[in-house]
């Protein structure tokens, strides 16, 4: 039985296989044996019998019995009676157990291994190299470039091919031929498919050609005098096709009717005079012409026979299938005209609007010619349509605002009828300090200098003046001044003139008249110490 030493062992591995143990000592593996005692038959620590797995039985047939060890394939055994030590060593090595001892060719000559170690070398054969990679442990075959020569079935050595040549079989290789002329079976072609060579397209290389047809063998010669009712000749000898006209003597050729002399005024029996002016009424004979089908079935004169006329008369029209009703039109089915709900070419509403457009919004188009708009009532609009009279009523059912203070931006502490009343040039805020003096807004320190410009509008607003102190404008000379004065509270109340002056709250607007100019004041009613100067400007002066 083969032993299948471990690869790789570590010192003091061991290995047992058939009863006997080995051990690694780190270069061969020893078999491991009890040692025996003196005196006696013999140590009673020895084995009586070694048994191997697979194998017979060795028995001792006496204490003094002597196994012996003996080396097979691969394997050396050395003893040394001072340690009592037996070493058997594997030459051939556990470790390559698993490689090829023989390769086998397609030739039948197999390849042996004479030894373990024994080495294969790959070698290239003819246009063949072999690459190895020793990192990849990979040998590459690779085939080296070689000529069409090399195949066994082509022979271009025995005769060397020149330019424009083929390969040719010549029974037994293929060999170097001129291109459809020689070898196989070019010259013998049923038909000159594929043969466009510069020898096959010129003509004077064909055998066999016909003769050439000149052109003047088959000339048309010029046209003969018109004779009789013409002919063609043709003459054999130069080949030339002679055309006679016919002789049209006798005719009337290119004549109009007006060239015509003596022609008569009337054709008998047509009523066509050279008179005719071309109207209906200009002809004599004429049949009456029927007002209503009555006098197409009826009336003397007229045409007869016809019976009763309606559309469906005509071939293309079939109004029985089905029958039309109220507000239809005839439409083409692909067979005839029809009763439609629309018509054939056009819409149903011709001149309806596609698009309906509202600036800042997104346009409507019509998705087809019925296509429906409809009108949605917004936040306190009411919209009412009538049938009868196409008229569709949009009211507002808010109502609005009925006064300033009713508009949703007006608030109390906001904007105000007070405030926009008059447009005026600027407007000051009033303020007071205590009983000593009036401030504005637009200016610095209290009764200041106030500035105006006749012809425009200063408005002073009120607001935050209290009631002890009464806002007055004042000429010159300290009087209470009343032109151009109005007054309105922040509910709107107005008036105006002196009933405007001395006031507390809301907006004084002073409509500085356009002919005043130079000093006015403005004064506290109660207080002495609030007084200050207006200075009124003219416009034409600035």
């Amino acid at each position: 039985m083969a032993l299948a030493f471990p690869n790789s062992p570590l010192v003091g591995d061991q290995y047992t296989s058939g009863g006997v143990t080995w051990q690694w000592n780190g270069t061969t593996w020893d078999i491991v044996i009890s040692g025996g005692g003196g005196g006696g038959g013999g140590s009673s620590l020895s084995f009586a019998t070694i048994a191997v797995s697979g194998q017979d039985s060795v028995s001792a047939d006496s204490g003094a019995d002597t196994l012996n060890l003996v080396a097979g394939t691969g394997m050396t055994i050395t003893t040394n009676a001072s340690t009592d030590t037996v070493t058997l060593t594997s030459s051939g090595g556990g470790a390559s157990g698993n490689i090829f001892s023989t390769i086998s060719t397609d030739t039948g000559a197999n390849v042996v291994a004479d030894a373990s170690t024994d080495t294969l070398t790959i070698a290239g054969g003819v246009n063949i190299q072999s690459v190895g990679d020793a990192a990849l442990d990979k040998i590459t075959l690779d085939m080296t470039a070689f000529t069409i020569d090399f195949l066994s079935d082509v022979d271009t050595s025995t005769t060397a091919p020149t330019s424009g040549q083929v390969l040719k079989w010549n029974g037994t290789n293929w060999v170097p031929g001129v291109d459809s002329t020689t070898g196989g079976a070019g010259t013998d072609a049923d038909t000159l498919d594929g043969f466009d060579s510069s020898y096959f397209l010129n003509y004077n290389n064909l055998n066999n050609k016909p003769s050439l047809l000149a052109l003047t063998a088959l000339s048309v010669g010029a046209a003969a005098t018109a004779s009789g009712n013409g002919s063609i000749s043709y003459d054999n000898t130069t080949g030339v096709f002679t055309f006679t006209p016919p002789d049209l003597t006798s005719y009337i050729t290119g004549v109009a009717w007006n060239d015509i002399t003596s022609k008569p005024t009337t054709i008998t029996g047509f009523g066509i005079t050279d008179a005719f002016d071309g109207a209906y009424s200009s002809l004599t004979g004429r049949p009456t012409v029927p007002t209503d089908n009555n006098q197409l079935t009826n009336g003397a004169g007229y045409i007869t026979g016809i019976g009763t006329l309606s559309i469906d008369a005509l071939s293309d029209v079939d109004t029985t299938t089905s029958a039309p009703s109220s507000g239809q039109v005839l439409k083409w089915d692909g067979a005839n005209w029809a009763p439609s709900a629309s018509g054939g070419g056009g819409d149903v509403n011709q001149n309806a609007f596609s698009k309906i457009s509202v600036t800042g919004q997104t346009d409507i188009d019509a998705d087809s010619p019925t296509d429906t708009l409809t009108l949605a009532a917004g936040t306190n609009i009411t919209l009412t349509t009538n049938a009868a009279s196409d008229i569709v009523t949009i009211t507002a059912s808010g109502g609005g605002a009925t006064d300033f203070d009713a508009l949703g931006d007006v608030t109390s502490a906001g904007l105000k009828v007070s405030d926009v009343y008059l447009p005026a040039i600027t407007q000051l805020v009033v303020g007071h300090s205590g009983t000593s003096s009036y401030s504005f807004d637009q200016y610095t320190g209290g009764n200041p200098t106030i500035y105006a410009i006749s012809g425009t509008t200063i408005a002073f607003n009120l607001q935050s003046v209290s009631a002890s102190h009464p806002f007055q404008i004042q000429d010159a000379g300290g009087s209470a001044y009343d032109t151009g004065l109005v007054h309105v509270t922040d509910t709107g109340t107005v008036t105006t003139g002196s009933s405007a002056n001395a006031r507390t709250g809301g907006i004084l607007y002073w409509k500085v008249p356009a002919g005043i100019s130079g000093g006015y004041r403005y004064q506290c009613t109660n207080h002495g110490a609030m007084v200050g100067s207006i200075s009124i400007k003219s416009f034409a002066t600035i």
